[in-house]
């Protein structure tokens, strides 16, 4: 094996451990049965110190009020983001989470269009279509267990908004800074977003940690919060971002599939075809995205 194709190889699997870590999100969140609130603001001040640390070893320098004042807005919505769409995913399914949270890209593309004059194709909203028909059918088919709430449906619909705000607002953030210094400048601002509201819209929920709680915090921080990051420009660097885009895709799906095994959550035929329809749409619309 060449060395470029040893680098694709390593590159791949470094993304195969990316999407199975952030699919596992929903799953260990839901595990720890503790309050989203808690859960966000925790891991959000154990990854703040993690990054903090990693910017000092790898580029031996710490954070300036420049990193800061450029991640005001990005880290404001990356911390909100991660406190509704862990408030969310403790009220509702974790397919109604996912598959709604895949939706992203549906605000992104045409905002991207009107804000940076991207060209986007006719092609790419008309797909997006099919991925808002598979979500009806994933959510309005959910299962009567008790587990499904539109109520947490609706707290991971204002998440999407708030992610698709980040990846906005954190475009310019993201050009010609490394993912240590992006990462270091926005969490503890994200930190500091949460800490107001776990004190006075969920006052008393930071102190509801249990060595429960702290087994899936920490697991949080070092799957979703460090390690997928940094895998991630891994594989960024042998692994064309469109196949990168297009395998992310896959990211609900198994993240669904961990709930039925490790939480025995229940999906039915309807919202498996949902499922598919979400994925195809979103396939389809990445798709025209990378042609556009």
């Amino acid at each position: 094996m060449n060395r470029d194709a040893r680098g694709r190889t390593l590159g791949l699997v470094a993304l195969g451990v990316v999407i199975v870590s952030f699919s596992l999100g929903s799953t260990l969140v839901k595990l720890s049965h503790t309050p989203g609130v808690t859960i966000a603001f925790w891991r959000m001040l154990l990854c703040s110190g993690i990054w903090i640390g990693v910017l000092r070893a790898t580029e031996g320098r710490w954070l300036n009020w420049t990193d800061l004042k450029v991640s005001l807005w990005p880290g404001v919505a990356f911390g909100l983001n991660i406190t509704f769409f862990f408030t969310g995913v403790t009220k509702t399914t974790v397919a109604s989470a996912e598959f709604t949270g895949a939706l992203t890209p549906l605000l992104v593309v045409p905002l991207g269009a009107i804000m940076f004059k991207e060209r986007t194709r006719l092609g790419a909203l008309v797909y997006g279509l099919i991925s808002l028909v598979g979500l009806g059918l994933v959510l309005f088919n959910a299962p009567t267990t008790g587990e499904f709430s539109w109520g947490g449906v609706a707290w991971i619909g204002c998440a999407v908004c708030l992610w698709a705000a980040y990846l906005l607002t954190s475009r310019s953030l993201r050009q010609g800074r490394s993912v240590a210094a992006v990462m270091a400048a926005i969490t503890p601002i994200a930190t500091l977003v949460t800490l107001p509201l776990g004190l006075f819209v969920f006052p008393g929920s930071l102190t509801q940690v249990t060595w429960r709680s702290v087994i899936f915090i920490v697991l949080l921080a070092l799957l979703t919060g460090t390690i997928a990051h940094g895998l991630m420009v891994y594989a960024q660097k042998s692994v064309p971002i469109g196949v990168i885009s297009m395998l992310q895709v896959s990211q609900p799906a198994l993240a669904v599939v961990w709930s039925v095994l490790f939480l025995g959550s229940v999906v039915n035929g309807w919202q498996i075809v949902g499922m598919a329809l979400v994925i195809i749409g979103l396939a389809a619309v990445t798709l025209q995205t990378r042609r556009g």
